[in-house]
């Protein structure tokens, strides 16, 4: 699952450190009320040197992690190491399901385990199935919360996450079809590590315009790949969460973002 790096980390922003800084506060400034901020690891279920330093980054800054676990990478073995490393404190780590095997189904155009070449019956064993190795193996940690590889699935995936009592769903922004009333949609809009531009510093300004509108837009959803992280990514990271104020903004998982939805419908 190694891959090559972002542009974004052949060379080092110029004064990087001020410009994250000036675009949390100009975005912050622009929201109304207190933005929220997560962040979603996809990819999760290896123990590996990658993971352990980005945990340790949240570690550091306790600050809360999603976790998309893919089922079928997980072993008991396995998810012995990963606790090892991440420790035990619920409040900071969010277990939730990504895929089943990460395979792509899809026989053309863009990647999909969840899309529209599976039938609705394959696609609700398969969630079902993924499901319930996670609850086997996590037990009580385990979150019905929905990553799709790719960040991409069917119409057919989103019922059938409702059938199966999952609460969300997170995708990137603009992701087709819309999820149903019922389902939570909790989405990525700041990339991180799979950036496309082949200019580094091209990169970094889109990085910072894409937090700062997410963060004025009331709710900035970051997605890392560790598998895709160098030194230079690793240590932007840790610039980043060392600049999340609580007074400006309020790190959180899906499991708080829940809970705030389920107070609004009590009132």
């Amino acid at each position: 699952m190694n891959r090559q790096p972002s542009s974004l980390y052949r060379a080092s922003p110029v004064d990087g450190e001020r410009r994250i800084a000036a675009a949390i506060d100009r975005g912050c400034a622009r929201a109304t009320g207190l933005p929220r901020l997560f962040f979603r690891a996809d990819d999760i279920g290896v123990p590996s040197a990658g993971f352990s330093r980005m945990v340790d980054s949240f570690r550091h800054h306790r600050l809360p992690l999603c976790l998309a676990t893919v089922p079928g990478w997980l072993t008991a073995a396995r998810w012995q190491a990963l606790r090892e490393i991440t420790g035990h404190d619920s409040s900071q780590w969010y277990w939730h399901q990504h895929g089943r095997s990460h395979r792509n189904y899809q026989p053309e155009g863009k990647k999909q385990e969840f899309g529209p070449a599976r039938s609705a019956k394959a696609v609700r064993q398969s969630l079902a199935e993924g499901c319930s190795r996670l609850r086997l193996l996590q037990g009580d940690v385990f979150q019905p919360v929905f990553t799709p590889p790719w960040n991409r699935c069917s119409a057919e995936t989103l019922t059938a996450l409702m059938e199966l009592d999952f609460q969300a769903i997170s995708r990137s922004r603009g992701s087709q079809p819309p999820a149903p009333p019922g389902l939570a949609e909790y989405v990525v809009n700041v990339d991180l590590h799979t950036r496309r531009e082949s200019d580094p510093e091209a990169s970094f300004a889109a990085l910072l315009g894409e937090l700062e509108e997410a963060l004025a837009g009331g709710r900035a959803g970051i997605m890392l790949h560790h598998q895709r992280m160098n030194q230079a990514a690793f240590a932007l990271l840790d610039r980043l969460l060392g600049l999340l104020r609580p007074a400006r903004l309020r790190a959180v998982h899906f499991g708080d973002l829940l809970a705030e939805e389920r107070g609004r419908m009590a009132y």
